[in-house]
């Protein structure tokens, strides 16, 4: 029996929340908001995307794309240009200044078409320590300064987080672990937040996302009747369709392996630091258990304690090799739990996304490791 492509974009908006969702072949995230042509030459893309930095450099060149450090409303108005006040803000955060209604820019519109329109991009998990941003607050702040805020939501999936529930206007997640890391080609679902929700007196009305539809459709086109050229070949068809099927029960493995991870690495003397949503020590804990849900997420960031005789990242690689679990040969999204060293802002460390394995035997071989790296063989 056929699988209907269609039919699949439907069931991964259900999944989401969305009025709609489009399947679209691209490396990640950020590619495929190049591909749509979202930013024109007079609109600006604030990212909070520490993951991404280097990809928003080399596919928006010329374009007024402004990184920040920090996933906090106050960080996105200020790089937006909202200045601030000496005395009072009108809307609460912090010290920006802002319109108690949003700006006329239109977004129903190819770029080009219209100017001065803002974009948001910022993930669900991401960044440095994987910090987990207050969507929803981030929503109503876009929403006032009239910016439309668009989450990547790959590394908590749909399973993890419900970003258009939480404000957002789009969301975008790349479908390596939706696939369980068989799909032959990169794929990212583009969903897209409903216009109108509730009934009577809760009826919501949100323009922007009506606006957020017509621009996408322009440039992905109709999400019931996708083109001849973007159909999908039907074995990656049958791949999602079975990994959509068994998400929750897998990604519930991933989650709850890499808390698993998390704590036994936190007790390690050799382990610095250990960056994990739902650790007491991290900064977005308390946060976090708002805005992610079924645990907080498949990946763990940590640190080495070492000499100054080598810097971070060459103890990172050094002890990357020692790890049979880094997997670097498996691929991303599948069962295998796979280990890489993160350079970013001058900041390396170690980022493991947990698979479906075994955590014991996962523990067992980081113990093996650290033991090997805390006491290398004399040589010969």
């Amino acid at each position: 029996m056929a699988v209907s492509q269609t039919a699949l974009a439907d069931r991964f908006a259900e999944l989401q929340g969305a009025r709609a969702t489009w399947l679209v072949p691209a490396a990640h995230t950020v590619d495929v908001i190049a591909k749509i042509g979202l930013l024109g030459p007079e609109d600006r893309l604030v990212a909070f995307s520490d993951d991404f930095a280097d990809s928003f450099e080399s596919k928006f060149p010329g374009k007024d794309v402004q990184l920040i450090a920090d996933p906090a409303p106050d960080a996105f108005l200020a790089a937006s240009g909202w200045g601030a006040q000496d005395e009072e803000a009108p809307i609460g955060w912090g010290s920006a200044q802002l319109a108690v209604t949003g700006s006329p820019a239109s977004y129903a519109y190819p770029a080009g078409r219209t100017s001065n329109r803002t974009f948001w991009f910022v993930g669900s998990i991401g960044g440095i320590g994987l910090r987990v941003p207050d969507l929803r607050e981030l929503s109503r702040a876009a929403a006032a300064c009239g910016a439309l805020l668009i989450v990547d939501n790959t590394v908590a999936s749909a399973f993890g987080c419900k970003p258009l529930s939480l404000g957002a206007t789009i969301a975008l997640e790349a479908l390596d672990r939706v696939g369980a890391g068989r799909l032959g080609q990169k794929l990212v679902a583009v969903s897209v937040a409903r216009s109108l929700s509730g009934r009577g007196r809760h009826r919501i009305v949100r323009p922007e996302a009506e606006d957020a539809y017509r621009l996408l459709a322009f440039g992905l086109g109709d999400p019931a009747s996708p083109s001849a050229s973007d159909l999908l070949p039907e074995h990656e068809l049958l791949v999602l369709q079975e990994g959509i099927a068994t998400l929750p029960e897998r990604m519930q493995r991933h989650f709850d392996n890499a808390r698993a991870i998390a704590e036994y690495l936190r007790c390690h003397p050799r382990i610095g630091r250990v960056a994990y949503p739902g650790l007491k020590t991290h900064p977005d804990c308390g946060l976090a258990s708002t805005v992610l849900e079924h645990g907080f997420g498949p990946a763990v960031d940590f640190c080495l304690t070492g000499s100054a005789d080598e810097t971070a990242d060459e103890r990172n690689r050094r002890f990357l090799e020692m790890c049979p679990v880094a997997n670097r040969s498996k691929r991303a999204g599948g069962c295998a739990t796979r280990m890489s060293v993160v350079t970013m802002r001058d900041v390396s460390y170690l980022r493991i996304f947990a698979g479906t394995d075994d955590p014991l035997y996962v523990a067992d071989s980081l113990d093996q490791a650290l033991r090997l790296f805390c006491n290398p063989p004399e040589p010969l």
